[in-house]
């Protein structure tokens, strides 16, 4: 066997070893490998090939590096497929922009695939490279769900926290306190898109789970699925929680406008027969009262300002507000 065929591959990312404790980095003879993780970058040329040279059948390999996916878990001969979704951290992109991990075991290996990294896989990358990271390649997922679900929670904290502030903000105008709903509506929306049917994936994964794994392992698997469960539970509270303050502040914008209505009508009501007054004084015709008595014009403002007051005991007593 030559060199160029011992070296790693240009899309094999890492590679370890856990037939023993701590786990140890593979650098040669991949495909002899047992009870060993293989972690890819899934969109550079060659990886479809070196699948196959594995053992790996062709629609196996064909759904691990299928470009749009959902999180789901499939049974096949000799392992699964989980497909996951997680946090995406990158600088510039949107968390809630969830990042695709495709995890295949098969024959008693580990494959996983990625085309943005993904900060579950590489928290654990660095445990293993400190020798503290998990023991068993059931350990390893076990650890990846588990930081997968805790990216999940710590976004959806901090949505929390800015519904939170929403609640509270009295100063800002009605116009900008709907447009950030809004985007968080459309956030929260993002994630549930992806939780509910990961839940549905662990739920399927601990059912299963016993086939290749320990009883144990599936009791901490349901811990985690139960985790995953709460933060859908949370995030379905806080789209409930949007919906009602989006309707807050449609009633709140309503009665506003209703009210300044109202006093705009009263206002009109009052000045309606003083115009009325007003305008018929005004005309320049013979006959008018008063136009050779110097004392008219206060004579009928007086008039004007006691039928204002009457219009205005008038309304209240008719408990116009």
């Amino acid at each position: 066997m030559t060199d160029k065929q011992l070296a790693r591959p240009e899309f094999m990312i890492d590679s370890w070893d856990f037939s023993s404790h701590p786990a140890e980095p593979i650098h040669d003879a991949f495909h002899t490998r047992q009870n060993s993780w293989f972690h890819f970058q899934r969109n550079i040329a060659g990886l479809s090939a070196w699948l196959e040279q594995s053992g790996i059948p062709d629609p196996v390999i064909d759904a691990v590096l299928e470009e749009d996916t959902r999180p789901r878990f499939d049974r096949i001969n000799d392992g699964f497929l989980l497909i996951l979704r997680g946090v995406n951290k990158a600088d510039g992109d949107k968390p809630e922009d969830m990042i695709s991990l495709r995890i295949l075991y098969f024959k008693g290996n580990l494959y996983s695939f990625r085309r943005r990294p993904v900060t579950a896989v590489r928290l654990i990358q660095g445990l293993l490279e400190t020798q503290q990271g998990p023991q068993s390649l059931p350990d390893f997922i076990l650890q990846l769900v588990d930081e997968m679900t805790n990216n999940i929670e710590l976004l959806q904290d901090n949505i929390e926290a800015e519904m939170e502030r929403l609640e509270d903000d009295e100063r800002g105008t009605t116009s900008d306190r709907q447009r950030a709903l809004t985007n968080l509506h459309r956030r929260l929306l993002r994630l549930t898109r992806f939780v509910r049917p990961q839940l549905t994936a662990l739920d399927k994964l601990a059912a299963d789970g016993p086939k290749w794994f320990d009883a144990e392992w599936a009791q901490w698997l349901l811990n985690e699925r139960d985790n995953t469960h709460r933060e859908l539970e949370n995030m379905e509270m806080l789209l409930e929680q949007v919906w009602m303050l989006r309707e807050h502040l449609h009633q709140d914008l309503a009665e506003k406008m209703n009210r300044n209505t109202y006093w705009l009508s009263m206002v009109a009501g009052v000045f309606l027969p003083i115009s009325f007054l007003t305008g018929l004084f005004g005309i320049n015709i013979g006959g008018m009262p008063g136009v050779d008595d110097s004392n008219a014009f206060w004579i009928f403002s007086g008039a004007l300002l006691i039928i204002a007051v009457i219009e205005f005991l008038l309304l209240r007593r008719l408990r116009f507000w």
